[in-house]
């Protein structure tokens, strides 16, 4: 099984020449592909002439990547998009990790598909037996390509949306806390005052502001208390 898969794997680089030059600067790595749902594990050796994959190593590893395999296929499948942070997880030195990033990127596999066809399948001969035999086959290969172009612009307009709902949730996060931060500080300031304003009454706490008497003075940080507080427990953050 591994075998196959990397065969087919070297006949798609070799056929896609810039990522093939892109891995040749790779030269020596080892990344360690570890997938959930399923679960499983994998170590990618990089080559000038290719990539070897084994179930089992002990040397170093150059860069860990983690990810659900669906994530990591639909990565795969759409040629030019970005790893999602979320759902997929690439741990190694900068370097390494952004050229290894951008063979990905740049990697068609829908380009390379087509050229090993034109290669080895004679089309022209194939539609013209489909047509012969059976029109609605040629109806639905017509229509296989833009089915395929449209299901790529869908995906990229669902992760566009995706990353604006994220940065939305990541705002309200921010906010969050912020609110959750000045509710606590208004808070301790208020039972500060309100404390202060106890021990005044008292006459434990002197006289802060000249030319005021004690009631005064206890009266109105009370209620500079009590607003602070008030003011957060009516008009502040609400936990929902």
């Amino acid at each position: 099984m591994l075998g196959a898969l990397e065969t087919l794997l070297n006949q798609a680089l070799e056929m896609e020449g810039n990522t093939g030059e892109r891995l040749q600067a790779l030269h020596g790595t080892v990344v360690r592909l570890r997938c959930e749902r399923p679960s499983f594990s994998l170590y990618l050796l990089i080559c000038e002439d290719g990539i070897e994959i084994l179930e089992n190593y002990e040397g170093r590893i150059d860069v860990r990547v983690r990810s659900s395999l669906g994530a990591l296929l639909q990565w795969i499948l759409t040629a030019g998009a970005p790893p999602e942070e979320n759902n997929i997880q690439i741990n190694g030195a900068d370097e390494t990790v952004d050229l290894l990033v951008r063979a990905l990127q740049e990697f068609d596999l829908w380009s390379t598909l087509r050229l090993w066809l034109d290669q080895h399948v004679r089309m022209h001969d194939v539609l013209t037996l489909l047509r012969r035999e059976d029109p609605r086959w040629l109806a639905t290969l017509e229509r296989l390509s833009s089915d395929v172009s449209s299901l790529g612009e869908e995906i990229g307009r669902q992760r566009l949306l995706q990353e604006e709902i994220l940065e939305e949730i990541r705002g309200l996060k921010a906010g969050l806390r912020r609110e959750r931060s000045l509710d606590m500080v208004s808070l301790l300031a208020g039972a500060a005052l309100l404390f202060a304003a106890f021990a005044s009454s008292d006459g434990q706490l002197p006289i802060l502001i000249q030319d005021i008497q004690q009631g005064t003075q206890t009266l109105f940080l009370a209620s500079l208390g009590l607003t602070l507080v008030l003011t957060r427990i009516l008009f502040g953050h609400r936990q929902t």
